[in-house]
């Protein structure tokens, strides 16, 4: 008898394996784009980290764009404790002496006693007259006192209202009235005649308004407030207490230290800026090669390292000041070099940094053009953050098209297993039959 096998179909394949191998060849552009999708993602991060870095270079560069801003004068008072001062725009060195005679005090008034806050104080008008002008305030029948202290409040410009109880029982709720304001521009009348109907409050002033009196260099000086700014050409003067015959010196010195720690924190930035900027410009940088990163770092530069255009000044360049370049797009800060300019020309050292009458300082244009390529409509970052979400977004849909197709392949590849399984086993078995059968 002659028996017939059949060798080579029923070998017991991994079809699994075969199926799991075949679609890894079939996800390689998958891998791809999501590798691409991945360096999007990194550009991204990486202009976020740029656009922070360059955000506190606008931030430290705001400290100096303007006048006000750019001050290295320091006011020193021989009695702290009585009057200190504040240097600001207009301020000249030199040295004043100076007595407080008196302070500046706002109007208080205080009603007589009631027995409640709920106690009614009648309807009708209540006049205020506030630096001037008149405010009449309405009441309607049975308004309590604490209902006509919230209506002051609410209502009259100028003057606060508050309750006190003194706790001795009895008629122990006031009503105190104040002026929001020291000074005789903050003095006030009220006048409550025309109520009827209730215990009408009548006020006695216990504090009249006052404006604070001081000596001058000899002269004798009216103030309408314990900080006035306009006794001393640029100073803000700070009255703590009245001390006749206590002569004050208050002296106004050039001290450029606040004003050289802000340059110092603007080259912090400015280097702390460019580090990322040389690290991300090279091979293997997130950003190597991207226009933003370039737009970046040269508009910047052109500022920091070319002669101010339109300078009122005679100083044009950072050099002149201590700010010197260095190796790695780095800047060099000189101390000494910056506080020998403040010393010798202040004026144009400042007219260097700030925006004043139409002179266009390196602070001023810094903030301008960090401001203008940070803009959230039309900005540098606005315009590549909007493309990389776009490729994004493309780069999504692509893989997903992509994945419906895998899971097609997969399904393909598993009918046709299927079919192969069942067919080498139909085979298996007849050859089992004929394996059986004596010819």
């Amino acid at each position: 008898m002659t028996s017939v096998s059949f060798t080579g179909l029923a070998t017991g394949l991994d079809t699994a394996s075969i199926v799991a191998q075949l679609l890894e060849i079939r996800r390689r552009p998958v891998y791809r784009l999501e590798n691409r999708r991945e360096d999007f993602q990194n550009q991204l991060a990486a202009l976020s980290s740029l656009k922070t870095k360059l955000l506190a270079l606008q931030e430290a560069a705001a400290r100096l764009d303007t006048p006000g801003e750019f001050n290295a004068l320091r006011a020193t008072s021989s009695h702290d404790n009585i009057l200190t001062a504040i240097a600001g725009q207009g301020a000249a060195a030199g040295r004043y002496d100076i007595t407080v005679e008196a302070l500046a005090t706002a109007r208080k008034d205080i009603s007589q006693g009631y027995a409640s806050p709920d106690d009614i104080i009648g309807q009708g008008t209540v006049w205020f007259t506030v630096g001037g002008v008149t405010t009449p305030m309405t009441l309607a029948a049975g308004t309590t006192l604490a209902e006509f202290k919230d209506m002051v409040n609410n209502s009259i410009d100028g003057v606060s209202a508050s309750l006190i109880n003194d706790g001795s029982g009895g008629n122990s709720h006031y009503l105190v009235l104040r002026s929001d304001t020291e000074g005789m521009a903050g003095d006030f009348t009220v006048h409550t005649n025309g109520l009827t109907g209730g215990q009408n409050p009548v006020f006695t002033n216990t504090q009249a308004a006052a404006d604070a009196r001081l000596i001058v260099d000899g002269l004798a000086v009216t103030a309408g407030s314990n900080h006035p700014s306009d006794v001393i050409s640029g100073l803000t003067l700070n009255l703590l207490q009245a001390e006749p015959g206590t002569t004050i010196s208050l002296q106004i010195d050039l001290d450029g230290t606040e004003v050289e720690e802000s340059i110092k924190a603007m080259v912090d930035a400015y280097n702390d800026l460019f580090a990322f900027i040389q690290e991300q410009s090279a091979p293997g940088g997130d950003l190597h090669g991207h226009p933003t990163l370039r737009s970046v770092g040269n508009r910047l530069e052109n500022i920091f390292h070319s002669s101010l255009s339109g300078s009122s000044g005679p100083m044009s360049m950072l050099w002149e000041v201590g700010i010197k370049t260095g190796e790695n797009r780095q800047l060099v800060w000189d101390p000494a070099k910056f506080q020998e300019a403040l010393q010798s020309d202040f004026s144009g050292v400042r007219d260097l940094f700030v925006e004043r009458d139409g002179n266009l300082g390196k602070s001023y244009l810094i903030f301008t053009a960090i401001d203008d390529m940070t803009d959230s409509v039309s900005g540098l970052f606005k315009i590549s953050n909007d493309a990389l979400n776009s490729k994004i977004r493309t780069t999504d849909k692509t893989i997903e098209r992509y994945e419906r197709g895998l899971e097609s392949y997969r399904l393909n590849l598993e009918t046709r297993f299927r079919a192969m399984e069942r067919m080498v086993a139909l085979l298996q078995a007849q050859g089992s039959y004929l394996s059986g059968l004596n010819f």
